[in-house]
């Protein structure tokens, strides 16, 4: 049940892609980004306000450093998504698994040969998939400093998690994502005329793909290790790819593919010999 739950978690993450590439057609980024945190924030208060409420002041300032990271990690996954494909993306975002263990090399933990065979297959992945430098333009180079800064909130959320419950720990999370997109989105044209189906989806994907995806986790990562959930979780990109393609009628050049494949072995690598890092694959929650 727990790996069917993750499952379940991965693919709607992986169906966020494609539903929010055509959000971005009709919202602003930060405003999309501002409501879908605020109804998450709203889901997730009054089940952990009580807890909340008699937490230190330092595990809250901790809290909010690490919302800080994932804040900034959807506003470049968001702006990088305007430009570039779902597919894409998607594969980019997951590199976040792969940079993990080089940024942990700066908190002093050393990458196993597993996990420089994944950073060796992530390179070499993303190369093909944009074409080489030459092909990373802004939107491409976007998106993989969210997957770095993805990576940094992962590290993070690794030294607060054990200090905060889970549900606790997603609310400050959400509502600093909320208010930072809100700051954002003050900068921006006030969206007319939007349709309400697509204000339903914004919303569901609060519900679903933020609030309840969070929750759904936190319960299955009682039963399995988290380097199973990181290989559960290849099925994020994999299943974006088929929406893209069936939705979106996007399509890969067979050496596209082949980095998109190169990337997933990537993450599969950095995931066999998982270290202290390794609990950090909670910090996906939410995208």
């Amino acid at each position: 049940m727990a790996d069917l739950a993750l499952l379940a978690v991965a693919v709607v993450w992986g169906t966020t892609f494609p539903l929010a590439k055509r959000i971005l057609e009709v919202l602003p980024p930060f405003w999309y980004l501002a409501v879908r945190f605020a109804v998450a924030s709203s889901v997730l208060l009054p089940l952990s306000w009580r807890q909340l409420a008699h937490a230190p002041r330092e595990d809250w300032a901790r809290s909010v450093g690490v919302g800080l990271a994932l804040t900034a990690g959807y506003a470049l996954q968001t702006l990088g998504l305007q430009g570039s494909g779902a597919t894409d993306a998607a594969f980019l975002t997951g590199l976040f698994v792969v940079l993990v263990p080089l940024l942990g090399a700066l908190w002093g933990r050393r990458p196993s040969p597993w996990e420089w065979g994944g950073i060796l297959a992530g390179t070499a992945g993303l190369a093909l998939l944009t074409g080489g430098p030459a092909g990373l333009g802004g939107p491409e180079l976007l998106l993989v400093a969210c997957a770095g800064s993805f990576a940094v909130h992962i590290l993070l959320l690794d030294a607060v998690a054990p200090r905060l419950p889970a549900g606790s720990l997603g609310s400050v999370q959400m509502l600093v994502a909320a208010a930072g997109s809100a700051a954002f989105a003050a900068a921006e044209p006030v969206p007319a005329n939007v349709p309400g189906e697509v204000w339903f989806a914004v919303v569901g994907m609060g519900v679903l793909a933020s609030a309840a995806a969070f929750t759904v986790q936190s319960w299955a990562q009682r039963f399995t290790s988290p380097t199973h959930v990181g290989l559960v979780f290849t099925a994020e990109p994999v299943s974006a790819a088929l929406l893209a393609r069936w939705w979106l009628g996007e399509s890969l050049s067979p050496s596209q593919w082949t980095g998109a494949g190169l990337i997933l072995i990537g993450i599969v690598l950095a995931q066999l010999r998982a270290g202290p890092a390794g609990t950090a694959v909670e910090g996906a929650a939410g995208r």
